[in-house]
């Protein structure tokens, strides 16, 4: 069975102003290509309400650390009140949008992910043995660089909403 540690726990990343949607996405998925992770996208909600558009979009991101661990993060990205508008940038006509953001984030472990170590009882026992005694120096590593991860992701996407600053 697989085992799923929280190593950090949701944040929400909270914006409110002019973005590009795309853009938002974009730099999430960019991030978890460059430091290996694989991005799935779970579920796309969009609803059209009288105040503008909502849109929900649940993902996760994943990277296989050993036979035995894996990454795992899970984020929600929510626009509220989402509105296409046009602005005037350096003498060009941009289509941007304007709306609420809120981006959450959580990071965690997963061992035995492939269930291996559940076929049979001794198989079991062998396993908190290991995992107690063996592998437990190896997996408080993985932890700090999932916790690193998460933080720059995090960092990345606020320091992206503050600098896309239109006029």
């Amino acid at each position: 069975m697989v085992e799923r540690l929280v190593l950090l726990e949701t944040e929400v990343i909270k914006y409110e102003g002019l973005f590009e949607a795309k853009e938002v996405i974009g730099v999430i998925k960019q991030w978890a290509k460059d430091k290996g992770y694989v991005y799935l996208e779970i579920s796309h909600i969009e609803t059209t309400k009288p105040e503008g558009k909502y849109v929900e979009i649940n993902g996760m991101c994943f990277k296989k650390l050993t036979d035995y661990t894996k990454s795992l993060m899970r984020l929600r990205v929510q626009f509220n009140d989402y509105k296409d508008v046009v602005i005037d940038q350096d003498g060009k006509k941009k289509k941007v949008h304007e709306g609420k953001v809120a981006i959450s984030t959580t990071g965690f472990i997963e061992t035995d992910y492939e269930g291996r170590w559940e076929s049979k009882p001794h198989f079991y026992f062998m396993r908190i043995l290991w995992h107690k005694y063996v592998y437990s120096p190896l997996i408080s590593g993985h932890e700090t660089q999932i916790k690193e991860d998460v933080t720059m992701l995090r960092n990345n996407v606020k320091s992206f909403l503050n600098l896309t600053q239109f006029q």
